[in-house]
């Protein structure tokens, strides 16, 4: 074997290897954000205490039975007639709240400190 000779080596002149920071940083705090951003989503759900509730606390909640359902007031009932000469206004009364209601709409409300394991 015979050695090729090499061409004097120049430090200065030599390319420099560089690690940029900011790229691999900027993509870790958008990640962390995105992350933080995600596992915080907000339902539009109550919770018992009066917040709004994550997506975490209405998963627990519904594996640990602690969603409550709670309705509106349903229309009223009829009137009971006893006496015949009240009868017409207690009826005209009673049509115009069976106008006035709406039909209940659910609510439902997340209980975050329910223990109850899932009945399924």
């Amino acid at each position: 074997m015979k050695r090729v000779p090499q061409p004097p080596v120049k430090p200065f002149l030599r390319d420099v290897e560089r690690h940029d920071f900011w790229p691999g940083f900027v993509a870790v705090v958008a990640g962390v954000v995105l992350a933080f951003c995600g596992a915080h989503h907000l339902t539009g759900l109550d919770t018992v205490a009066g917040n709004t509730a994550t997506e975490i606390q209405l998963a627990r909640a519904f594996s640990s039975g602690g969603l409550q359902y709670a309705n509106e007031l349903a229309p009223p009932p009829p009137p009971k007639l006893s006496d015949p000469a009240a009868e017409a206004e207690a009826l005209d009364r009673w049509a115009k709240q069976q106008a006035n209601a709406t039909a209940p709409t659910w609510k439902v409300r997340v209980d975050t400190a329910a223990a109850a394991p899932c009945p399924t």
